[in-house]
């Protein structure tokens, strides 16, 4: 009777605490989503001479949605692709290999995840007038890969310092080389933390606007995001205004959609190397 007693009275404890828990989390959460009530709020309002719904027509009128679409697909992707191999066997190299000097190249790495866009953008441009990357689609790919390298960098390696020693151990007695166990055992291991990396560096680089606009100057190869952003003259009216509103939603779509379908990998990816 007594530990039924005591037992009960840890679960009306436990639900006292949580209600201020809950509340601020509903807090948090609400105000985490009135932005995007706002932007559909307005995007669907009926104005002069335009209906409900109207606004998200119009934007395809004025600008080649599906055009933008599919060249923020190839810059985003590019990176994605080229980010998930450097920081895969980046990671792998620092957290298993133990190679010279890895310590102060780790350090250097961690150090470069400080430094700020803003610092790094007129250099970088300059780099690449001088490669010819300036209005082709490579130029901003090396971008993005550039600066989401190091953040996927410590992560895999956070990741695979996770991993048991054994594995590794095991399969060298075996007879497996490095790049076996890499292919073989790492990889096949590393799938959330790869979502992780894969749907963070393509959500920074569809939703960029800076390197899109300096990289991208031909009006046929813009980006969604640099797209919606020339949507504005100089003179905005009210309307033009809604119309800039409805495409930053439509363009914010994409990676709502991604992180949705991926969110439980990306927290398993994120803490597990914390965890464990």
């Amino acid at each position: 009777m007594t530990t039924r007693m005591m037992r009960q009275g840890r679960r009306n404890i436990g639900n006292r605490a949580g209600w201020p828990t809950t509340l601020v989390v509903v807090a948090v959460a609400a105000l985490s989503m009135f932005p995007f009530a706002f932007l559909l709020v307005r995007s669907l309002a009926p104005h002069d001479n335009v209906g409900i719904g109207g606004l998200w027509l119009m934007i395809f009128d004025r600008m080649p949605v599906l055009l933008y679409s599919l060249n923020s697909g190839i810059v985003s992707l590019g990176a994605t692709v080229i980010v998930l191999i450097v920081s895969s066997m980046a990671g792998f190299a620092f957290a298993k290999l133990g190679f010279r000097f890895s310590g102060l190249t780790y350090t250097l790495i961690i150090a470069a995840i400080s430094v700020p866009l803003a610092t790094t953008i007129l250099p970088n441009y300059l780099n690449m007038a001088k490669l010819g990357g300036i209005g082709t689609f490579w130029g901003p790919i090396i971008m993005y890969a550039a600066l989401a390298t190091p953040f996927s960098v410590v992560l895999m390696t956070s990741f695979y310092r996770a991993l048991p020693e054994e594995l590794m151990e095991s399969a060298v007695v075996d007879g497996a080389s490095y790049w076996q166990i890499y292919t073989l055992i790492m990889l096949r291991m590393s799938g959330p933390a790869l979502v992780t990396v894969g749907v963070l560096c393509f959500l920074g680089s569809w939703n960029d606007l800076l390197i899109g606009l300096l990289l991208l100057p031909d009006p046929d190869m813009r980006t969604i995001s640099v797209g919606v952003a020339t949507l504005q003259g100089v003179r905005a009216t009210a309307l033009d205004k809604d119309i800039i509103l409805t495409g930053s939603l439509m363009s914010a779509i994409p990676p709502i959609v991604a992180f949705i379908l991926f969110q439980r990998h990306i927290v398993t990816g994120i803490t597990s190397g914390i965890t464990k």
